[in-house]
């Protein structure tokens, strides 16, 4: 079978994309199959895994030049591990759809509510799904930040989660412990999405449920030794454990996927996703996001959820790919 894999792309989490992007195109030389690694950030170029540019000047995806038309539509799917941005926002998935190349993941307007923290959690309210409650900044009023950050503390308590509505992998987010922080931390988190989302911040325990064709994967619980899962938490560190399945009773267990489910459902997603929760001291859960284009490093959940269910990289790839070509 021939892939192209896109990686890279031009958002802040272009790093890691490039990451994901080389394991996946690894496991699928290793199980026979012909990957190319496509990077909308390069130009729409076919790139060595591993040689891409860290960083780029380009703004925008752009659109496909001859060269990467040609690889989309010469490929048998598309897998895409772009991740933040135009490639997570179903922006470049509209493109694919243009195209006409088969894809696996989800539909573009799927991809914007699950990238929107703003909308997902207004959509998880709507079925059932416990979610922090928060307040909502927009970048062109600056001028009301202090009156929504004060109601936010009046609210909420101390500290605030702060990040931006609409970037992954904990970029530009900041745990605000004082009062003196939420206005500074509301700026860092602007500078990477017009509307910031200050948060109730949830004490408790770290857990993410993968689902995959329709069915949850086991709980999977995050124990980090600084107690936060930052970004360097995430991708620089050697210190944390993951737990699959999470030490919780059967019962949390269950809820905390069957939550899963119906975040999943109710953002239109398909294929895969990963789903992330806090377990709060009461036993509580709070569903914090739904990640349409999880990771694929060898640190990211997704792939580890997976490998709790009996499957590797490649396996757990060639079940997405069969049942996105199987579906278009």
């Amino acid at each position: 079978m021939k892939v192209a894999v896109l990686a890279g792309g031009t958002s802040a989490e272009r790093e890691v994309s490039l990451g994901s992007g080389r394991a996946v195109c690894d496991a699928l030389g290793q199980a026979g199959h012909e990957a190319d690694l496509l990077d909308p950030g390069s130009g729409w170029k076919v790139v060595e895994p591993g040689k891409a540019p860290a960083r780029v000047k380009r703004t925008s995806c752009g659109l496909p030049g001859s060269e990467g038309t040609a690889v989309l539509t010469s490929a048998d799917i598309v897998f895409n591990t772009l991740h933040g941005g135009q490639g997570e926002d179903g922006t470049v998935n509209a493109v694919l759809e243009l195209l006409g190349v088969p894809y696996a993941g989800s539909r573009p307007a799927a991809c914007a509510a699950a990238m929107d923290k703003a909308v997902s959690k207004m959509l998880f309210s709507q079925v059932g799904v416990p979610t922090p409650d928060y307040v909502l900044l927009d970048s062109r009023r600056k001028g009301i930040w202090n009156d929504a950050l004060k109601e936010a503390v009046g609210r909420f308590g101390l500290p605030l989660i702060v990040k931006p509505a609409e970037e992954g992998s904990t970029v530009g987010l900041t745990k605000a412990d004082s009062a003196g922080q939420l206005y500074p931390a509301a700026e860092t988190a602007a500078r990477f999405s017009r509307r910031v989302v200050v948060e109730k911040f949830i004490a408790g325990r770290e857990l993410t449920v993968g689902v995959l064709a329709g069915e949850a994967l086991p709980l999977l619980e995050i124990v980090v030794p600084g107690g936060f899962y930052d970004f360097d938490a995430k991708y620089r560190s050697d210190d944390n454990q993951y737990i699959c399945p999470a030490g919780v009773d059967p019962e949390t267990a269950e809820l905390a996927r069957q939550y899963a489910l119906l975040a999943f459902d109710v953002l239109g997603l398909l294929d895969y996703s990963r789903v992330d929760f806090r377990l709060d001291e009461q036993g509580g859960l709070w569903c914090l996001e739904a990640n349409n284009q999880p990771g694929m490093t060898g640190s990211s959940l997704f792939p580890k959820t997976a490998a709790a269910a009996g499957m590797d990289l490649a396996a757990l790839l060639e079940k997405i790919i069969a049942g996105a070509l199987s579906r278009q």
